[in-house]
């Protein structure tokens, strides 16, 4: 849902961090002074800041936003691509280009890899679509499909998908290009995620309703209503990996979970425009300081921890709150001071990563809510964060046309 500058705790983590890294703050420099005990001075310290905490800092987007970024299975190559209509596979450990993908015309919002790595698939706002193959880096498919909001590949195929400003969804096999077109329904297709079954999708609309897709037939398995769901624009969606609930927020400031298989509503976790709570009674969980008129869950996402049931939810005025999804009752809420573009848990454990956008990626710990850690250098919002499968290694994309990798190895 991100529209600024487009063109349209696990058992091991015994040990208590520093009061100082405890503290939220909005302000970057304040963070840095936190971290590096007083030795940059605030008014200087984000120029004096070149690498700042990562491992790598990559400057090969010469300008502009970078809006997108993935990482190969083992954190050694990383895909990026950006507002000056470029993409590149690039070197996390020397930040040397190893393949430029030429051949767009607008600013990129997707660069992925597919399941076993053998392609990595760009694609742009206009909707134009190239895949390369990674053993030979050579430009082997490509298509435009018009005006795109959104692209994925499928988890376990070589299939990709796309989202339309027109609410079509587009889905090709991988290399031959077979294409299936699902219908629209008059408004922008906002937002999907793919069931971890593989056969279904959920597609989050423009008009706040949400529609489970047969895969294979592109019929509409079941649906969710604006009337009783989402009022407005869908700005994040996930699937719960028991190939049923649905964990959706809108600019409503409505976060609901729901059903695939009967489209139900199970819980309205929160109203952030109107302070109500289902099963909430805590103020902690209303509006956030400032105009809540204006405040919407901005990214979430479940936790992949079998025995640690909660999801996390960040909104844009700087509030994550971590949910009990069998009680749908608030657990922990942590205000970190800035607005929050993307949540991630890192693989299956209880440590959440939360993109920031003063430029800081911090780290919780699910459980208790404490500040892990905080990774700093970027000097503008972060856009995209992407954590490699291996969790060794966290991918940031930002305003500041930088692309950024930190050693996450030791938060487990």
């Amino acid at each position: 849902m991100m529209q600024k500058d487009t063109p349209s705790s696990s058992p091991e983590m015994n040990n208590q961090v520093e009061d100082e890294d405890m503290i939220y703050v909005g302000d970057v420099e304040e963070v840095i002074d936190a971290n590096n005990e007083g030795d940059l001075k605030e008014e200087n310290a984000m120029e004096d800041l070149s690498e700042g905490d990562a491992v790598c800092v990559f400057t090969g987007h010469k300008c502009g936003s970078i809006f997108c970024g993935a990482l190969t299975k083992n954190g050694k190559l990383a895909a990026t691509g950006g507002e000056e209509d470029k993409a590149y596979i690039w070197d996390t450990s020397s930040g040397e280009i190893t393949l430029d993908c030429t051949g767009h015309r607008d600013s990129i919002i997707f660069s992925a890899f597919n399941h076993d790595e053998s392609y990595l698939a760009t694609g742009d706002m206009s909707g134009m679509i190239q895949v390369w193959r990674l053993t030979d880096k050579v430009k082997i498919w490509d298509y435009n499909m018009g005006d795109a909001t959104w692209m994925m590949w499928h988890m376990a195929a070589n299939v990709l998908l796309a989202g339309s400003v027109d609410g079509e969804i587009y889905m090709w096999k991988i290399p031959d290009g077979d294409c299936k077109v699902f219908q629209g329904y008059g408004c922008r297709a906002e937002t999907g995620a793919i069931f971890p079954d593989g056969k279904r999708i959920v597609v989050g609309y423009e008009d706040g309703v949400i529609r489970i897709l047969d895969l294979k037939t592109g019929s509409v398995l079941s649906s969710i209503s604006s009337t009783s769901g989402h009022s407005s624009t869908i700005t994040t969606i996930d699937c719960h990996s028991d190939n049923n609930l649905i964990l959706s927020a809108a600019v409503d400031g409505k976060t609901i979970i729901s059903t695939s298989n009967t489209g139900k509503i199970i819980s309205i976790l929160q109203n952030l425009n109107n302070g109500e709570r289902d099963n909430v009674l805590n103020e902690d969980a209303g509006n956030s300081e400032g105009n809540g008129d204006s405040n919407w869950v901005e990214t979430a996402a479940f936790c992949k921890d079998p025995v640690f049931q909660v999801a996390a939810t960040g909104t844009v005025n700087g509030e994550i709150f971590i949910w009990d999804i069998s009680k749908q009752v608030l657990r922990q809420k942590i205000t970190q001071g800035s607005g929050i573009s993307k949540l991630l848990w890192k693989g299956n454990t209880t440590v959440l990563f939360s993109a920031g956008l003063d430029g800081v990626l911090r780290c919780y710990d699910g459980k208790s809510g404490d500040c892990l850690h905080l990774f700093t250098g970027h000097t503008a919002d972060i856009l995209d964060l992407y954590v490699s499968e291996n969790g060794e290694k966290a991918l940031t994309t930002s305003d500041d046309s930088t692309a950024r990798i930190f050693d996450i190895s030791s938060l487990r």
